[in-house]
């Protein structure tokens, strides 16, 4: 199991929206989420997300997390600003175990993935026993959302109340067809697949979690597949991602000629090997024989960036490519807006939730057809590209690229059909459904 990674750990906006309608009844909620913080992206921000959307609809969350990274600061003071919503959270900070010897023995790049994966199994088991200990065994349910990895499980499944697991990922893989595109880093990934993936799935921990809970949500359809390989008949398809309701941005009715841009195109991510950005350049290098004057900004950073630097010379586009790095949250809204289309290139990957933000601006999407973004690709918004043969993928990236670049009606239905279908998936949207999923389950108890 491998810990998410933020992408920006830039202080992003939690805008103060109007109350919905209260829920039909206030429930007493233990939130397991180990990554939380309010002041960061992906899993830590979303661990948070979850927690104040449900405060907002006026039930009680006993938010269960740990020390990291001054997250509980960040939590302190976010509460504080929510004023009475803030109240309804409740924090209770569980420290992870110490390190044992015999990780240091392990090789380099097993060495942080056995490590989390100590921290992670070793604070589930320490957040129970505080738990019991402080009496949130007589909460109504218990939802887990981080990590949202499926062979995680939940030690929480013991506490007493119902248990909510997800949405987790984790069942997915990188594509073997594919391996070209993540050169050495493949053998990294076939260790995760065969050591995380189908070895520790099967741990009694993972096996009783989806056996016992009341329900399981998984993010993608590889992770629903591995759920019902060990014995899970019904898991649910829930996107975990979700963008705050003041992401959602107007249709914009910008006419072609007022544009004094070049046609830009938007890469978004960590420079991994598994987020595929060579990938990405080699499409852009075919797109700008067909596109004359376009342009790639890449947002994000990571080891592979000296590498790709020099690739872009050696494609000769060195000059349309410009890699801005990790980028405040403003900044890089600010780029979403500036940008035409959002390429994901993602070879492994729960969702992307910059697809997300992206289709709430109301971005086209140029992506993989697999995995979460597959699954949960917006209609009318989108332009999917199957894996297919991985030796022409650049060139039919680029084709799908040009496509939209070229046709003012395809930009003009996706600014409209964008922000329509993330209204779907903002964490109000999110709470609501949540809402649904505990009165049938609390039903059938």
């Amino acid at each position: 199991m491998t810990a998410p990674t933020g992408e920006a750990p830039d202080v992003r906006p939690r805008h103060d929206v109007p109350p919905p309608a209260p829920a039909a009844r206030a429930l007493r909620i233990v939130l397991a989420s180990y990554a939380c913080d309010p002041s960061r992206g992906t899993e830590p921000g979303m661990g948070w997300a979850w927690a104040e959307a449900l405060a907002r609809r006026g039930h009680t969350v006993e938010l269960l997390t740990r020390p990291h990274g001054g997250n509980t600061e960040h939590i302190g003071r976010r509460i504080e600003a929510l004023g009475a919503v803030g109240r309804r959270i409740r924090t209770h900070v569980v420290p992870t175990p110490p390190r044992p010897w015999w990780v240091r023995v392990l090789p380099g790049f097993l060495r942080a993935q056995a490590l989390e994966f100590v921290h992670y199994d070793g604070w589930q088991r320490r957040a129970l026993a505080h738990a019991r200990a402080n009496g949130l065994d007589r909460a109504d349910l218990v939802h887990h959302v981080s990590y949202g990895s499926l062979v995680g499980g939940s030690a929480l499944r013991r506490l007493g109340p119902p248990l909510v697991f997800g949405p987790v990922g984790g069942g997915q893989t990188a594509p073997h067809s594919h391996r070209r595109w993540l050169g050495p880093a493949y053998f990294q990934e076939m260790v995760r697949e065969l050591l995380w993936v189908r070895g520790m799935s099967l741990r009694p921990t993972c096996r009783a979690t989806l056996r016992e809970a009341a329900l399981v949500l998984t993010t993608n359809r590889d992770t629903a597949r591995r759920a019902r390989r060990l014995g899970r008949a019904d898991p649910r398809l829930v996107l975990s991602d979700g963008v705050p309701d003041a992401l959602l941005r107007e249709p914009r009715r910008e006419p072609p000629e007022a544009r004094r841009r070049p046609p830009t195109v938007l890469w978004v991510g960590r420079l991994t090997a598994i987020k595929a950005p060579e990938l990405a350049l080699r499409a852009f290098a075919h797109l700008s024989a067909r596109v004359p004057g376009a342009r790639l900004v890449v947002l994000g950073d990571g080891p592979l960036r000296g590498d790709l630097e020099r690739l872009t010379e050696r494609l000769g586009v060195a000059g349309s490519v410009c890699f801005r790095g990790r980028l405040p949250w403003k900044e890089t809204l600010g780029a979403y807006d500036d940008a035409d289309v959002l390429l994901f290139t993602s070879l492994r990957d729960s969702f992307g939730v910059q697809n997300l933000e992206a289709w709430a601006r109301g971005l086209p999407v140029v992506h993989l057809d697999h995995q979460g973004v597959g699954d949960f690709s917006a209609p009318g918004c989108a332009a999917p590209v199957p894996l297919g043969d991985p030796a022409d993928l650049p060139q039919r990236l680029a084709h799908a690229l040009a496509g939209v670049l070229t046709d003012e009606e395809v930009l003009r239905r996706s600014a409209e059909a964008g922000p329509r279908w993330a209204r779907q998936h903002t964490w109000t949207s999110k709470a609501e459904l949540a809402e649904r999923l505990y009165e049938a389950v609390l039903a059938r108890r």
